[in-house]
C-alpha cells in the first residue's frame, strides 16, 4: 500500500511539473508573440518616418537638379550653361555672344546634399536599426546614409571648386559681367579688348573658371542623380518591408 501511494505521489508531482512546465513555456510563447508585435509596430513607426525623409531628400534634390520652376538656375541648367559658353570661347567670342554670356545661368549657387538623416540618427542613437527589418535592408540603410555621408565631403569640394572658378575670372570677365548688370544700356564690349582675344590673360582665366565651374556642377549634378536612383531604390525596399 505504501509503494501504491508513492507512485501515485510521484506521478502526481510529474504531473504537476509537466503543468508547470507547459505554463510557463505558453508564458513565455505568449510574451514573445506579444515582444514580437510590439516590435513590429515600433518598426511601421520608424520606416514611415524614414519613407517620409526620403520623399523629402527625392524631393529636394530633384528640384535642385531638375526643376526649372524656381527662379533660381538648377544644376542641369548651370552645367549645360557653362558647357555651351566654353565651347564658345574656343570657337571665338564676338558681339553677338555678349548678352548670353552675362545672362547666361552658369551657377547654381552651390547646392548642398543636406540629406535628412534625423530617422538614421535616432535609429543609431537608440539602437533601434538592426531589428528594423530584414537583414537586406538594414544593410541598404545603412549603406545608404554612409554612401550619403560620404558623397557630402565630395558636395563640400565641389562647391568650393565652383568659387575657384568665379574667382579665376574676376578681374576681367567678371567685371564685364558687373558693368553688364549695372548699366547694360550704356554697356559697350569693345571697351574691352581682352574679350576678343583669345591669347589675352584675362579671356584665359575665363577659358579656366568656367570650365571649374562646368566640372564641379557636372560632379554635383552626377552625385545627386545616383542619390535619387538610390533614394527610390531604398523607398521601394521600405515599402515592400511595410506591407509584409
Amino acid at each position: 500500500m505504501e509503494q501504491n501511494k508513492t507512485r501515485k505521489y510521484i506521478k502526481y508531482a510529474i504531473g504537476e511539473i509537466i503543468l508547470v512546465v507547459i505554463g510557463i513555456l505558453l508564458a513565455l510563447s505568449i510574451n514573445n508573440w506579444n515582444t514580437q508585435r510590439e516590435l513590429k509596430i515600433n518598426n511601421k513607426v520608424f520606416l514611415n518616418k524614414m519613407l517620409k525623409d526620403l520623399n523629402t531628400i527625392d524631393k529636394r534634390l530633384n528640384e535642385l537638379v531638375y526643376d526649372t520652376q524656381d527662379d533660381y538656375p538648377t544644376l542641369d541648367e548651370a552645367v549645360k550653361a557653362c558647357d555651351s559658353i566654353l565651347k564658345l570661347t574656343y570657337l571665338g567670342l564676338d558681339t553677338t555672344h555678349v548678352n548670353y554670356i552675362n545672362e547666361a545661368p552658369i551657377s547654381a549657387g552651390n547646392p548642398l546634399l543636406n540629406l535628412n538623416d534625423n530617422t538614421y540618427s535616432e535609429l543609431i542613437n537608440t539602437g533601434k536599426l538592426y531589428s528594423l527589418g530584414s537583414e537586406a535592408l538594414v544593410e541598404a540603410i545603412t549603406n545608404y546614409y554612409k554612401e550619403g555621408e560620404r558623397q557630402t565631403m565630395y558636395n563640400e569640394a565641389n562647391n568650393e571648386f565652383v568659387k575657384v572658378g568665379f574667382l579665376k575670372s574676376e578681374d576681367g570677365f567678371g567685371k564685364i559681367h558687373l558693368d553688364y548688370s549695372m548699366d547694360s544700356k550704356n554697356f559697350d564690349i569693345t571697351n574691352y579688348p581682352f574679350y576678343f582675344d583669345k591669347n589675352a590673360k584675362e579671356y584665359k582665366d575665363f577659358q579656366l573658371g568656367i570650365y571649374y565651374m562646368l566640372f564641379s556642377q557636372r560632379q554635383n549634378m552626377t552625385q545627386m542623380q545616383a542619390i535619387i536612383t538610390k533614394t527610390i531604390t531604398l523607398k521601394e525596399l521600405i515599402k515592400t518591408e511595410l506591407e509584409q
